[in-house]
């Protein structure tokens, strides 16, 4: 007779892998390698039903799911009725969201489970108290979560069969649109008309070394219009000259002095979208990058010891939640590492978003103990960006739960003693020490500097006369606002509340593919883009509008609580897309020239003009022959640049293309030299006498060299072009 084990059902074989090891013998668990079921790919996958309804015309829509075909899916299939024969009690253990909770419907429906059966289980994090404490507290699946995932599926379905067979009819052959993707998109080219709209005006800032008994410092001049202490911007050259002229031949007084506290707050623990920001910032990851790093974390890591552990909660939330034993863990480990007044008197708690799923938690380590200094110690992996992402989330988590960082500030004022036509010539500093350094003890310094800002070695009292010497004014000229990066795309979709956060990265790495380009970190839509984009605002402005996006996000919100009927949104989106095919489809089709990108090249057989096309896998871009099909001529794409091979030190270093759409540069000498590089290259030489190497390589925030693998500080002169 078989002894019947536990069977626990998960989606990927990481988190199989992980349980296996937390639950011991009794149990066997098996991967559903994500989602083994789905809309069919033969056709819409929906099938649509007219039906009337006081007097006006309404749609049921009822998917049509299928098995995939696939080897991996048809293994899992016989594990799955396999496993159910030889189980005592079945588990469904599937991430901890909407898109987790359809995997387990599926999974139920698929094995023919009571639906009122208490079989669904769902933790936060990969712990063997954890699991645990879910085995012993299983629900039934929630219809609710479920009827909101199939809902933004069936949209996403509907938006995307319907819409994309008019852009190839009308623009181009394999573009798509998505309800996400294509208001996303439309941020980008939007921020790129302002910028190319954008008229720049010349204007002067003024500053001048200030004098006080033996004592100087350089303060600049500041906006008379404002109470904020910010550069005065002046846009006329002959008042600039004029104010420059009374500073040079007049001296000042300190008219007002305030010394005072000010406190800096720590940041809240990181959600989805504020993870892949400070990732792209701090760490220059890229959104899918982190959230692929984050998963592995999420799952579990293996230790040195043979055993796993997920080391972070789950990691697509939006909510700031910690749960009270986490807090006291925290709190517990902050007074035994840094004493007691590090700890506030109370916890901090932060305030979630109105449409943030409360029940989850905010990214956290499951083990606060297990500090960044232990895990690489531990840990058996030598991925170095693994690494670096924990000690991110560990330093965010825990600073988030200490005290106040605490300023001394002096604010001064000090005037001219001539006014220019009535206007008073004020320079206003500012002079920050910190008093108590509280949670930048762990994150550091989280405070940016005003242009104001000086450091005083050195004390003054109001009356004091100052002697005003070395006037300069700089010209400059406005400018607007920055293109985004992947970071500010994401807040950007955030506020706007387009997407969840298990979309954003997706989303932004579908636009790569498909409409705009990474140029020194920022995106730029490509001309093909620009085109898709217009098209779908003449003709679809309704459904590429962020507030029906975002009013379609409510809905679905509504929704999983249960106070929305999916099949009522599904049709107002349906019937509004009907309307604009049909005035779509009536449209003329874009010309050619307003989506082709030409090359400067021309074909070395042919000698036509060769276009940037990108493969459709990946969205690898390449030279191809404008006369396709006729001629099929193709070409990589090569971007030189001036730095030098740090190896071999002939040749300079290329920017080239991956067979995944990655970028990384290579030397020009190859095949003689073979050097390359995934990090962008950096015009700075190494530190290191031994070494010397001309070119240094940027990681994160640091530069790094590839030969002696010794890293050093980015120059502020770097900081500020990125």
């Amino acid at each position: 007779m078989i002894n019947k084990k536990k069977l626990v059902i998960v989606e990927s074989p990481t988190k199989a892998k992980t349980i296996a090891k937390l639950l011991g013998e009794e149990f066997n668990s098996i991967a559903t390698v994500g989602h083994f079921r789905d809309l069919s790919k033969k056709d819409l996958g929906i099938e649509i039903k007219e039906t009337e309804g006081n007097g006006t015309t309404r749609y049921e829509f009822i998917p049509k799911y299928e098995l995939s075909t696939s080897k991996d899916v048809q293994k899992v299939k016989k594990e799955l009725k396999l496993g159910k024969d030889n189980a005592s009690e079945i588990y469904i253990a599937t991430d901890p969201d909407r898109e987790g909770e359809a995997i387990g419907w599926h999974i139920a429906e698929f094995l023919n489970l009571d639906e009122n059966q208490q079989n669904r289980i769902v933790f936060n994090e990969f712990t063997k108290k954890a699991v645990f404490e879910s085995i012993s507290n299983p629900r039934k699946l929630d219809s609710n979560l479920y009827d909101s995932q199939q809902a933004r599926r069936l949209l996403d379905r509907i938006y995307g069969f319907q819409v994309s067979p008019v852009l190839w009819k009308k623009v181009k052959y394999n573009t798509s649109a998505g309800r996400v993707q294509s208001p996303v998109l439309q941020f980008v080219i939007e921020r790129e008309e302002e910028i190319e709209n954008f008229i720049s005006e010349d204007f002067w800032n003024i500053s001048a070394m200030l004098k006080i008994d033996n004592s100087e410092f350089k303060a600049n001049l500041s906006d008379p219009n404002t109470k904020t202490n910010i550069k005065y911007r002046i846009f006329d050259n002959k008042k600039t000259d004029g104010i420059v002229n009374i500073l040079k031949n007049n001296d000042a007084v300190v008219t007002d002095i305030k010394n005072s506290k000010s406190y800096k707050s720590p940041r809240p623990p990181f959600i989805t979208s504020s993870l892949q920001q400070e990732s792209s910032q701090k760490l220059s990851l890229s959104p899918d990058v982190t959230m692929s790093l984050a998963q592995q974390l999420f799952e579990g890591v293996d230790l040195n010891d043979g055993s796993s552990i997920g080391l972070i909660t789950y990691m697509r939330t939006d909510s700031f939640t910690i749960t009270p034993t986490a807090m006291t863990s925290v709190r517990n480990y902050i007074s035994n590492e840094y004493g007691d007044k590090y700890i506030p008197e109370k916890p901090n708690y932060y305030k979630n978003k109105q449409r943030s799923q409360e029940a989850h938690e905010c990214i956290r380590p499951t083990d606060v103990k297990m500090t960044p200094k232990k895990l690489k110690n531990l840990i058996s992996t030598d991925n170095r960006n693994l690494l670096r992402l924990y000690e991110l989330i560990w330093k965010r988590f825990v600073s988030s739960q200490m005290e106040k960082a605490v300023y001394d500030v002096t604010k001064a004022v000090i005037s001219c003693d001539k006014k220019y036509e009535n206007e008073q010539l004020d320079f206003k500093i500012e002079n920050w020490i910190i008093d108590f350094d509280g949670y930048y003890i762990i994150y550091g310094e989280d405070r940016e500097a005003s242009d104001s800002e000086i450091t005083l070695n050195f004390q003054f009292k109001k009356g004091d006369k100052v002697i005003i010497e070395d006037v300069n004014s700089k010209a400059d000229q406005t400018k607007p606002l920055p293109r985004y990066n992947e970071a500010m795309l994401v807040r950007k979709m955030e506020q706007e509340g387009i997407g969840r956060p298990s979309t954003y990265a997706n989303t932004i790495k579908t636009n790569l593919k498909l409409y705009l380009e990474k140029k020194e970190s920022r995106l730029h839509p490509t001309k093909l883009g620009r085109a898709i984009s217009k098209f779908l605002k003449n003709n679809f402005s309704t459904e590429v509008s962020p507030v029906y996006t975002t009013d379609m996000e409510e809905k679905l919100d509504k929704i999983a609580t249960g106070d929305m009927d999916w099949q009522l949104l599904l049709n107002d989106l349906y019937t509004k897309l009907e309307l604009s095919i049909k005035n779509a489809l009536e449209q003329d089709r874009v010309p050619k020239d307003e989506i082709e990108e030409y090359s400067d090249e021309h074909c070395p057989e042919c000698e036509s003009p060769m276009i940037i096309r990108s493969t459709k896998k990946n969205g690898t871009k390449f030279l191809g022959c404008s006369a396709f099909p006729k001629c099929k001529t193709t070409k990589a794409i090569i971007t030189e640049t001036n730095h030098l091979c740090p190896e071999c030190k002939n040749g300079t270093m290329r920017e080239l293309q991956g067979a995944k759409g990655s970028v990384y540069y290579g030397c020009a000498d190859y095949p003689n030299c073979k050097f390359n590089s995934r990090y962008e290259p950096a015009e700075v030489k190494c530190l290191n006498e031994e070494c010397k190497a001309e070119t240094l390589f940027v990681r994160g925030n640091s530069l790094r060299c590839e030969i002696c693998k010794s890293f050093q500080k980015i120059p502020e002169s770097m900081k500020i072009n990125k």
